[in-house]
């Protein structure tokens, strides 16, 4: 199954798909009276719409072309994954693209991260 973006698809299905949790812990340093330096760990816990979905896929020029523009438009789009998940107003960040290595010309392989917002 493909990846559906907006309303754009890929060819074949998606590769190498991860997702990233957004995890609020931070460590934060401090130097006490004394000179030594401590380390308190702030923990805001885990965001769970705040998650990023990375993946590759490959698009036709024209779908890479408005893939491009819901990037740099910052447009919100509904995604549904391989698996039928559906993501509401999500903003897609193209991270990398090259020319698909195959006989047809015309196809980028994208590599892409679907936020949530």
């Amino acid at each position: 199954m493909a990846i559906k973006i907006g309303a754009i698809e890929s060819i074949g299905s998606t590769q190498n798909l991860e997702r990233i949790p957004d995890d609020r812990m931070q460590l934060v340093k401090t130097v006490t009276n004394a000179g030594v330096p401590s380390v308190t760990v702030e923990d805001y816990g885990v965001v769970a719409n705040g998650e990023i979905i990375s993946c590759s896929a490959v698009f036709s020029a024209t779908d890479y072309a408005t893939l491009l523009n819901y990037w740099s438009g910052r447009t919100q789009v509904n995604v549904t994954l391989d698996d039928g998940t559906t993501i509401s107003n999500a903003r897609v960040v193209v991270r990398r693209s090259s020319y698909y290595d195959n006989l047809l010309n015309g196809y980028k392989l994208v590599q892409l991260e679907i936020w949530r917002v």
